[in-house]
């Protein structure tokens, strides 16, 4: 007789592989198969002799741990999955799969209380004044200066505020700045901070490092340092622009002063630096503004000359057509000039007043404070998440095992 899955057990039988199924301690354990057996109707020596008859038939594995049962197929004759087969291997596994879910959620417990603490701080800024707007003195001036020829003129540049706080520059500044923290009560860089100058007890990327061929280029260790702060700076900064124009700056630190401090920082950098370049800018354009008023004003004052100079040679009772026409054209150049002038002396004016003028461009909307709790690491979204993917893992793995 054929020994396997194809042999039809008898009602006994079965109901005697059902016991092992709910029971599997009672393959070991005799007092627990006496107790077993009692509860069902049964004495210890038919149950006993029974799973033996079902390891004899394979029903049952040798090794006394594994319990066969005469079982679906996974994949149907259609080529679908059988979920009822799959139902059938879970309950078959469900210790393993406790354990496996088990072993997985205490990883993820014990990743959540041993994670850094980090704290946020946020600032909120908004664009005010012409910051948001194009044009200003040099927008203005641009249109005169091409009707009259005098050479194209720039926009005036506008300030991208995610930009500037995502800008290297004012990162290295945030890296190399001194900051007083609980740790550092005399004050620190992030450097010194991070610990990213003291050697690690175990670095991949040295020990794969020996490895490589080394080239001629040796940077500077305070350079390297500092390249690998700005890095880690980087994964802590998030910049969010909203629809309204509304800008905010979240700070992720292990420290919760030093995270607000480092928020504070940086609107007061981008209020001094778009304060600056503006400033810069509109130096630029009274300059430029400047050299073409005395352009202009040169070109006036000849134009008035040759015009003095023709009337002494040509006095007006001896015009000629010729004359009056040379007479006509020679008044014109005056006017221009003196129209080309005055407005550029306009513009110089107002240049001179912007120039001088204090403008605001940011407003501070929300100033960052120290965080009161903890933002990362979510400890129960952790052991959930673990909890869960260690299920799901532990279902393939013991479909694999059956």
């Amino acid at each position: 007789m054929p020994l396997g899955f194809d042999m039809e057990l008898s009602p006994h039988e079965q109901k005697i592989l059902d016991i092992v199924n709910n029971h599997p301690e009672i393959l070991d354990n005799p007092e627990k198969r006496a107790h077993i057996a009692e509860l069902y109707g049964l004495s210890e020596k038919t149950l006993r002799n029974r799973i033996a008859e079902l390891k004899k038939y394979g029903f049952i594995g040798s090794n006394s741990k594994v319990i066969k049962s005469e079982r679906k197929p996974l994949i149907t004759e259609n080529d679908e999955i059988n979920l009822a087969a799959i139902l059938d291997i879970i309950k078959l596994e469900k210790i393993f799969i406790l354990k496996l879910t088990l072993f997985f959620t205490m990883i993820g417990l014990i990743y959540s209380l041993l994670a850094t603490l980090y704290f946020k701080s946020t600032i909120s800024m908004y664009p005010a004044g012409e910051l948001s707007q194009s044009g200003g003195v040099l927008g203005e001036f641009q249109g005169l200066a091409k009707t009259f020829g005098m050479g194209s003129l720039g926009p005036t540049p506008t300030y991208n505020i995610p930009d500037i706080i995502n800008s290297r520059r004012l990162k290295k500044d945030i890296v190399q700045k001194i900051w007083k923290t609980q740790n550092f009560p005399e004050g620190s860089n992030l450097v010194t901070f991070w610990e990213l100058d003291k050697p690690k007890f175990f670095s991949p990327r040295k020990w794969i490092s020996k490895f490589l061929p080394k080239g001629n280029f040796i940077a500077d260790s305070n350079a390297k340092l500092i390249h690998e702060a700005i890095l880690d700076l980087d994964d802590l900064i998030t910049v969010r622009e909203e629809i309204s124009g509304l800008i905010t700056v979240s700070i992720m630190m292990q420290d919760p002063t030093l995270a607000a401090n480092i928020a504070n920082y940086i609107a007061n950098y981008v209020k001094d630096f778009i304060s600056y370049e503006q400033h810069r800018e509109a130096q630029r354009n009274r300059k430029f503004v400047e050299d073409q008023k005395l352009d202009a004003k040169i070109q006036f004052e000849l134009s008035e000359e040759l015009l003095t100079s023709f009337r002494k040679k040509h006095p007006i009772p001896r015009d000629t057509p010729e004359l009056q026409m040379q007479r006509s054209r020679l008044e014109s150049g005056i006017e221009e000039n003196r129209a080309v002038y005055i407005t550029i002396r306009q513009q110089y004016e107002i240049a001179k007043i912007e120039e001088a003028k204090e403008k605001l461009l940011i407003n501070i909307l929300d100033i960052a404070e120290p965080a009161i709790k903890k933002d990362k690491p979510k400890r129960t979204l952790i052991v959930l998440l673990s909890l869960f993917g260690g299920f799901m893992i532990s279902i393939p793995i013991a479909l694999f095992r059956d």
